[in-house]
């Protein structure tokens, strides 16, 4: 078989296109240090719909290739609204296979498109609070101002408390809801803001401001929501930094002159090499490579995910109201909750009337035009609501063995006791707050997901642990000195707040550290 070698193309070499390689990337080529990133993106997505208006896109009689795909519908009617769409299931197609990846009781979900799952994330950019942050070891303040330069660069819009002025861009139902509460006496460890959205309200650079299309779940044509692909362009006009596709990366190595990223193109074998390499690809394929880059394999690690359900609520006097021509898709109120002393659940408040009516229909018992038509009166009055634990009341475990080529790797899901009591307290402190705000908890509707499907797989590789599998305060894996860990899987806890921005913070502070050594680094060539 072919093999080709490619040395001394880059000081850095990153593995992974989505938001953490991303992330890393730009303090890095910024400081004139050679990027080369490596992605095993190789097919094109859906395309996606130009629809000025919701509205107009119901009219449409050809609106089932954006809903459906090629593929048809999902077998499983169970399934999230946000994973059925068709640009979902073609940026999740293939992931497992090409993975490895095995599961008992735990949905697996990662992607090898460009951008890697923030094409389909939710677009919350919450942050963690003082507490979780001191769990993170070396220089918090550098965390800090991850945050500020990541949301500087992406656009992040709302996570301020609720005005009059928020209530209008609310779908009516949510809307309802919250200038209800704005009008009550605030309740003991309950917050509500407007969503912290990585959604531009106004144009920058290539990208164009939110219309409220409605359009959000089936991919944004104007780039008003962010995913890390978004930036590609703007990184490849510097000349010190190159992006290669089509890479399947198959394992690290070493040797005296530093790292060796083994991968495939096509079928031809490949080696690059670098003296530092990050790997960004998904804490799934990163801790593949990285417990098999230490020989940990056959060896069960943690995994932890956010264990997550999900509520609907209705407001009453909404039901048969006619759906907006106009909304907006993604979260609308974000909300803390404490459970107990130290324990904090969160979510998001959601709008159904930007959803196919088939997933809601599928959920009721009616014969299927009832179904639908129920669900076309109902969609306006719906309030939908998550509620995420922290990572450290899930109960899975990741496995990683070595097959001579890209590994496999076994993971089994659990759902603790502990974990199934707080969800059921969230869902009833929840039915409260929202039936004192006129929304009504829908018998039922309560859903615990399995493990997994909060797409939040992370601390598989936590930094300042001492263990094998364990990275130092900027995250150096234990054993390889030279490979940094980036995403997810460096976490050393995963908060209830969805983790993307924190991970992005984190991959940008790595991102200046090593940057810093770069500088003090003689001989190394850098862009003028």
């Amino acid at each position: 078989m072919a093999m080709s070698e490619f040395a001394g193309e880059a000081d850095v070499i990153i593995i992974g296109s989505g938001p953490a390689g991303v992330s890393a990337a730009w303090p890095l080529v910024n400081a004139g240090v050679r990027v080369l990133m490596l992605d095993a993106s190789d097919s094109p997505l859906p395309d996606l719909p130009t629809h000025e208006t919701l509205a107009d896109f119901r009219a449409d009689p050809a609106r089932w290739r954006t809903e459906l795909g090629a593929a048809g519908p999902l077998a499983d009617g169970g399934v999230s609204p946000k994973l059925a769409t068709a640009l979902a299931r073609a940026t999740v197609h293939g992931f497992a296979d090409r993975a490895g990846v095995e599961t008992e009781n735990y949905m697996a979900l990662g992607s090898h498109a460009a951008g890697g799952l923030s094409r389909i994330w939710g677009a919350l950019a919450a942050r963690y609070d003082q507490s979780d942050l001191a769990c993170f070891p070396g220089d918090a303040a550098a965390l800090v101002a991850g945050y500020e330069s990541v949301a500087q660069r992406i656009g992040v819009s709302g996570g301020k408390d609720i005005t009059d002025a928020d209530l209008a861009s609310l779908a009516p139902s949510v809307g309802r809801l919250a200038r209800r509460h704005g009008r009550r006496t605030p309740s003991p460890g309950f917050r509500l803001i407007t969503a912290p959205n990585a959604v531009l309200a106004e144009p920058r650079d290539d990208r164009l401001g939110c219309t409220a299309c409605g359009l959000c779940l089936h991919g944004c044509s104007r780039g008003s929501i962010y995913h890390s692909a978004l930036e590609l362009p703007a990184l490849r006009r510097f000349r010190n930094f190159r992006y290669r596709a089509g890479v399947a990366v198959q394992r690290l190595a070493a040797d005296p002159s530093g790292q060796i990223v083994e991968a495939r193109i096509g079928t031809e074998s490949v080696h690059f090499r670098s003296p530092v390499a990050i790997v960004a690809a998904g804490t799934l394929m990163t801790t593949s490579l990285a417990l098999r880059r230490i020989g940990l394999t056959g060896v069960p690690v943690r995994l932890e995910s956010n264990p997550v359900g999900g509520i609907a609520f209705l407001v009453p006097d909404l039901v048969g109201r006619a759906l907006p021509d106009r909304a907006f898709g993604l979260g609308q109120l974000f909300y803390t909750l404490a459970l107990s002393p130290g324990i904090e659940a969160a979510g998001v408040f959601y709008g159904a009337d930007t959803l196919p009516l088939a997933p809601v229909a599928d959920r009721m018992p009616f014969t299927r035009p009832f179904a639908l038509k129920a669900a076309r009166a109902l969609a306006p009055a719906l309030v939908l609501a998550t509620t995420y634990l922290p990572g450290r009341f899930s109960d899975n475990s990741i496995q990683v063995d070595e097959d001579g080529a890209a590994g496999r790797i076994r993971i089994t899901g659990r759902q603790s006791r502990e974990a199934e009591h707080l969800l059921s307290q969230s869902f009833s402190a929840l039915a409260r707050v929202a039936r004192g705000r006129g929304a009504w908890a829908i018998p039922g509707s309560r859903q615990t997901l399995m493990p997994g499907a909060d797409a939040h797989p992370a601390g598989t590789l936590p930094m300042g642990a001492t263990s094998r599998a364990g990275t130092s305060a900027i995250g150096e894996l234990n054993g390889a000195p030279g490979i940094f860990i980036a995403d997810g899987a460096a976490l050393p806890v995963l908060s209830g707040r969805h983790p993307t921005l924190t991970i992005m913070a984190n991959a940008d502070r790595l991102g200046r550290a090593l940057a810093r050594r770069f500088a003090a680094t003689p001989g190394v060539a850098r862009a003028g």
